[in-house]
């Protein structure tokens, strides 16, 4: 949020704020060691939040067999967290309702998404298995509290607003007037009124459900904020685009709830639209309006399932070719561009796991590093395209040489790396004596009278054996070092990782 609009808001002396009430409900919900009896005596300091209260409770919402009639009943049938935040959404409700006429923004409109929201999220709760379902009331009932601070504290802000339903439309205006939306106002305002973090964090990302990871704590949560708005427009838009593909395809996303799960929500959310209005004492739908919104998502829902049926058999011939495609593609990333080889990033992985099977099952597991001898002079003498082409050979001697079972990959450069699993230093040194040989008789076209022949220098490692390696990384080291002792004792041979010789190496 901008300096500015942070002075804006601070200064403005109409800017909503929690009643006295309010204000030490919500210090008791930062109160660990808050009890039963001080959360009643709080309540009962406004007789019309008793009142609520009470008819909630005895509601079908808790499916009570008696009837409570005394508030620190209520209390205990709804425990300490559903009744703090229960109690505060009657207070904020109470408090911030206004019938301003000549405001830039529709507070009945506000109201009834409000309610909506909250009341949709009760079935969502229970959808999903969130069991703190009365803060997660509250957060959907306050989550665009940010408009009421606005229209307080920005003159015209909501001027001109072509509609307000789709929060979409509304979200635009806000950024093309002042650079940021409601929610982020929202979140500062509850982070400015101590309220729980929880709540202050859904509230802030509720226009965006992705904000918080999905492995948080608060991610479920806040995702449920953010879609309870989508399901409010649903029931609000009357004009008869009700929005209802939109909200599926975000409930999948966000939920990995399908379409017909969707429908038996909406089913329940319509259900308790009555008593939550009941209990609220409001009106939020016209007469006949949930059913005729419930037609529609019918409508929509079973029409694209049908469709769907009608294609199944070209969707299943496409997923078919896009499974080729992906199939392609997947290997195309594997691969080295120039010499077909795999490359870097597929060695890393399968080295990776081909060391810990190795080590799991006690098999032996041997690399080699290989190295062409003087390639730079290649390139310097005979140009980069002889050398290229001589890279490719380099490949198609390399795959010649191995067993079908082994990967070979280009490390970078001149540079090759060989895996050879379940095989042991004496079977590995075979291998790369006989890769040597082949580079020793293999002649390359480099555009001149005599073709050229490019020598190989070898360093390999064997793990599970003898000796272990603790990782991977130091199994290809000790590849390198063997090389490195290979290109020290004239280059164009083989060389096993030895720690003795590599000790008088070093020390030469």
């Amino acid at each position: 949020m901008t300096p500015e609009l942070t002075t804006q808001l601070e200064a403005c002396k109409t800017l909503p704020s929690p009643p006295g009430v309010a204000t030490k409900i919500i210090n008791l919900a930062n109160d660990p060691d808050v009890d039963i009896r001080e959360i009643a005596q709080a309540l009962a300091m406004d007789p019309a939040i008793t009142t609520k209260i009470l008819r909630v409770v005895n509601s079908s919402m808790y499916a009570r067999q008696g009837k409570t009639e005394h508030l620190q009943e209520a209390v205990v049938v709804l425990g300490l967290n559903a009744s703090i935040s229960l109690a505060l959404s009657f207070s904020l409700l109470k408090s911030f309702q206004t019938d301003d006429a000549d405001a830039g923004l529709d507070y009945a409109l506000y109201w009834r998404r409000a309610l909506l929201s909250a009341t949709a999220s009760r079935v969502l709760a229970s959808a999903v298995g969130i069991r703190d379902a009365e803060a997660l009331f509250l957060a959907c009932l306050i989550q665009d509290v940010g408009m009421l601070a606005l229209e307080q504290s920005v003159p015209g802000v909501y001027e001109n607003l072509p509609e307000q339903v789709q929060q979409a439309v509304v979200i635009s205006h806000e950024l093309e007037k002042i650079g940021v939306d409601h929610a982020c106002v929202g979140g500062w305002l509850l982070k400015r009124w101590n309220f729980p973090e929880r709540i202050e964090q859904a509230v802030a990302a509720s226009h965006n459900p992705g904000a918080i990871p999905p492995d948080h704590e608060n991610g479920l949560f806040a995702r449920c904020v953010a879609l309870t708005s989508l399901i409010a427009e649903v029931f609000l838009d009357e004009s008869g685009e009700s929005g209802v593909q939109t909200l599926a395809e975000a409930v999948q996303t966000h939920l990995g709830l399908d379409k017909q799960k969707l429908g038996e929500l909406l089913e329940e959310i319509s259900v308790l639209i009555p008593e939550a209005e009941a209990v609220f004492d409001t009106k939020i739908l016209a007469e006949g309006g949930t059913d005729r919104i419930m037609d529609e998502a019918r409508e929509v829902l079973m029409l694209r399932s049908l469709h769907a049926l009608q294609t199944v058999d070209s969707l299943q011939g496409q997923a078919v070719t896009l499974e080729n495609r992906t199939k392609e593609l997947e290997e195309s990333s594997r691969r080295d561009a120039l010499t077909g080889l795999y490359n870097r990033r597929f060695l890393d992985g399968f080295l990776e796991d081909a060391f810990v099977e190795a080590t799991k099952k006690n098999q032996p597991l041997s690399i080699a590093f290989a190295d062409l001898d003087k390639f730079k002079n290649v390139n310097d003498t005979y140009g980069h395209q002889a050398g290229d082409r001589i890279l490719v050979a380099t490949a198609t001697i390399l795959k010649a040489s191995v067993r079908a079972t082994d990967v070979v990959a280009r490390f970078g450069g001149e540079e090759f790396i060989l895996v050879f699993p379940n095989t042991d230093r004496d079977l590995v040194k075979i291998i790369c004596e006989r890769i040597v040989k082949a580079f020793q008789d293999a002649h390359h076209d480099v555009g001149t009278s005599e073709d050229l022949t490019v020598t190989v220098s070898v360093g390999m490692a064997t793990h599970c054996e003898k000796q272990g390696f603790d990782s991977v990384d130091a199994m290809v080291n000790a590849a390198d070092k063997a090389l490195y002792s290979a290109k020290l004792q004239g280059r164009n041979r083989s060389i096993p990782f030895d720690p003795v010789e590599q000790l008088q190496v070093r020390q030469m």
